[in-house]
């Protein structure tokens, strides 16, 4: 054998002893792979056919793979549990529905409900702690997400927390309020809309996630005390002062809308409620409409009276006629101190 030929069979028989000495890549052995990798695995039967139990809710989540996959992961997770509740809440019947608006009567005056609102703006959002991802894939194009809840046990957790707020409830409503000015008792009973607020916030999630769909009320004698508590807010006198001229002239239309929503309004010497008004109009014509701009700066002072709020708002009517012009600012003037003095009872007076 010629040496080119030796040299040749020595570099074959080399190759091959290197190749087979070179590590072999493996599978990775987790079921969610980050960092660009793609899992090789069949894909789970939930993905397209969530499972179905009656003491259970499900939902699935997808979202497309830009980069990297983690990302990915945690976006479908966040559809998972969007599409889960969106399921709950498509499935709550129309009893239910009514149920959760017991207390969005027509017959309340714009002032409750406004003070009701504000209330329930405060209160923080319930969340479900039961309400879990439990599984995840990824394929070459998109991550999916499987969340999943224990609607026995959610039940049963907000169950107890309700009622340890009728507890709470009941014990307020039995405790004095005094012999002082309306103001003072209304203060005093004010706390309690909060507690009626997150009951009926915990109320409405246990009749989204209840097997039974049912939503717990509080007893006839709690309802009652949260009726006492809003009827008392009609009852306060309020006197409304106006202090310059742009403030008298609207005067009519303040007056009109301040009682359509609910205020009693009086010329009482020692209101529980003063409203201090000034106003500064301004009137415009274009195109055949009269347009009148109200500035108006506001005090609100309580009985004894102590500036509990200061504010200034803005208003505008729009109308063919002048006069209706300035009667459309003056309503909406007017519902914007409602609305102030809704907040001022929940925020400054609690």
């Amino acid at each position: 054998m010629n040496y080119c030929a030796r040299r040749g069979l020595l570099l074959a028989i080399t190759g091959i002893g290197l190749s087979a000495c070179s590590p072999v890549p493996t599978q990775p052995t987790t079921d969610i792979v980050p960092d660009q990798q793609i899992q090789a695995s069949a894909v789970p039967r939930w993905v397209t056919q969530p499972p179905q139990r009656q003491d259970m809710a499900y939902g699935v989540g997808s979202m497309e793979i830009y980069g990297n996959p983690d990302q990915a992961i945690k976006r479908a997770s966040e559809f998972a549990r969007a599409d889960l509740i969106s399921q709950l809440k498509v499935t709550v019947s129309a009893e239910t529905r009514s149920q959760i608006d017991e207390f969005s009567r027509d017959g309340d005056s714009r002032l409750q409900k406004s003070v009701r609102q504000a209330v329930s703006s405060r209160i923080p959002t319930v969340t479900l702690d039961e309400l879990k991802i439990t599984d995840t894939y990824v394929d070459e194009r998109y991550a999916y997400a499987l969340a999943s809840l224990d609607r026995a046990a959610a039940t049963a957790r907000l169950t107890h927390q309700l009622a340890q707020l009728e507890q709470q409830l009941t014990e307020q409503s039995q405790a004095p309020v005094g012999t002082g000015s309306k103001l003072s008792q209304l203060q005093a009973q004010l706390p309690a809309l909060t507690l009626f607020a997150e009951h009926d916030q915990l109320s409405e999630q246990v009749a989204l996630i209840a097997i039974d769909r049912q939503r717990p009320h509080v007893s006839a004698e709690l309802q009652a005390y949260r009726q006492q508590i809003l009827a008392s807010l009609k009852a306060l006198n309020v006197r409304v002062t106006l202090l310059d001229d742009g403030a008298r002239i609207m005067r009519g239309g303040l007056y009109e809308t301040l009682t359509a929503q609910g205020l009693n309004l009086t010329d009482n010497a020692e209101p529980d409620l003063s409203f201090d008004v000034s106003a500064n109009l301004d009137s415009q014509q274009q195109d055949g409409n009269f347009y009148v701009f109200a500035n108006a700066r506001v005090n609100i002072r309580d009985d004894q009276g102590k500036v509990i709020s200061s504010f200034a708002e803005s208003a505008r009517g729009i109308s063919g006629l002048q006069q209706n012009a300035l009667n459309k600012a003056s309503e909406a003037l007017a519902e914007k101190l409602a609305d102030e003095l809704a907040s001022t009872l929940t925020e400054r007076l609690n």
